[in-house]
């Protein structure tokens, strides 16, 4: 089914023809208005335009002038497919999609209003790979609408930074064209060697990303751009890179004041594990770190609710995310990880922990630590 014209469109027509340039690609072109009018432009050089349904590109060939459209190469294939040669890596300037943004009200759906059951299915999908195709100071005209309001927290999610262009309201929703641009992190780490990067978690106070650096998978955190937390990266890769003379933390390997990248730890987080048959020598293990920092002087902050600051695979032990930690007089990671201990699994045995807890807290001395080991047996 051919996608016609709407007012999202000739909205959208705008800005194409203020803004193409370069190669072009029409992703979803539907009628063929958007590539028609990129065309036209004397700043552009070639347009490709895309869909998945071979009527659409059927009729929007037959609509074309081949005289003032001899630039448009007409495909079919469902978003990148058709571009998976390697010579597409970074290959365009501007990207136009107006997709399916509407969310899905039937089983059958409409692919050319609905983007999926939330609406935003779709836009996902395409946002997953454009950084692949987008050259570095390329752009994105991207339609979506006040239905779809998650699409916000993804361009966020794929280091995409959003500049609003138009805005109209049809009854019961705003529709927005957008202008995007990689974020100048994302060009630096693929200027360091990073590709494949994927948005992985989200914290209060950073994104955490992974992404391939000489063959190895790595993680790479930024600063959550609403967070007013103040030099967070810098005091991270400092600590970082001390607990690491230690054999602490994940393994430090580059940063920027804007980010850090160190290798991905493998595993699952504490919280999937306190039911296993080795939870007893887990526990010990991060004890052992939980001292280490102690005499280091180093507080973590995060020991009395570890389920995910802590990455378990097999027998191996890695505690992970440093951003709160800080240089302390007493450090407080023991005692801390003994209340999340106690009152996890040894709830009838509170009082012996507090004990143990406030002797330690007294005399922090190899002893009174091996006091709380022999606890666990």
């Amino acid at each position: 089914m051919v996608y016609e014209p709407q007012e999202d469109s000739f909205l959208l027509k705008e800005f194409v023809k203020r803004f193409a340039k370069g190669v072009v690609l029409d992703m979803g072109t539907g009628s063929g208005l958007q590539a028609r009018e990129a065309a036209h432009s004397q700043r552009t050089s070639k347009v490709f335009a895309v869909d998945v349904d071979k009527k659409s590109i059927a009729f929007a060939k037959k609509s074309a002038d081949h005289k003032h459209h001899k630039k448009v190469t007409w495909l079919v294939g469902d978003l990148f497919k058709p571009f998976k040669s390697k010579k597409y890596l970074h290959f365009f300037d501007t990207i136009i999609f107006n997709p399916p943004y509407l969310p899905q009200d039937h089983k059958v759906r409409d692919i050319t209003l609905e983007g999926g059951r939330r609406g935003h299915e779709t836009i996902e999908r395409f946002l997953n790979d454009v950084n692949n195709y987008l050259k570095p100071d390329g752009i994105i005209l991207l339609v979506f609408s006040s239905l779809t309001p998650e699409v916000h927290n993804i361009l966020q999610s794929h280091l995409l930074i959003s500049k609003e262009l138009g805005k109209i309201h049809l009854f019961f929703e705003d529709i927005f064209v957008c202008l995007l641009k990689r974020s100048p992190v994302l060009n630096q780490l693929e200027k360091k060697g990073v590709c494949n990067i994927k948005f992985f978690a989200k914290g209060k106070r950073g994104l955490v990303f992974t992404g391939s650096y000489k063959n190895k998978k790595v993680a790479i955190k930024i600063k959550h751009p609403e967070s007013t937390a103040r030099l967070t990266i810098v005091k991270e890769t400092s600590m970082l890179k001390e607990l690491n003379k230690h054999g602490l933390g994940p393994k430090y390997l580059f940063h920027s004041p804007h980010f850090l990248v160190y290798e991905f730890v493998e595993g699952k987080y504490l919280k999937n594990y306190l039911k296993a048959k080795n939870i007893k020598l887990i526990c010990k293990k991060v004890f052992e770190q939980c001292f280490q920092l102690d005499l280091l002087h180093v507080n973590k902050d995060e020991m009395t609710r570890p389920f995910k600051h802590i990455i378990i695979k097999g027998n191996k032990v890695t505690l992970i995310d440093f951003e709160r930690a800080r240089k302390v007089e007493e450090a407080h990671n023991v005692t801390q990880f003994c209340e999340f201990v106690c009152n996890t699994f040894f709830k009838r045995k509170k009082k012996e922990w507090i004990e143990l807890a406030k002797t330690y807290s007294h005399n922090p001395s190899r002893q009174n630590f091996q006091k709380i080991l022999a606890k666990l047996n």
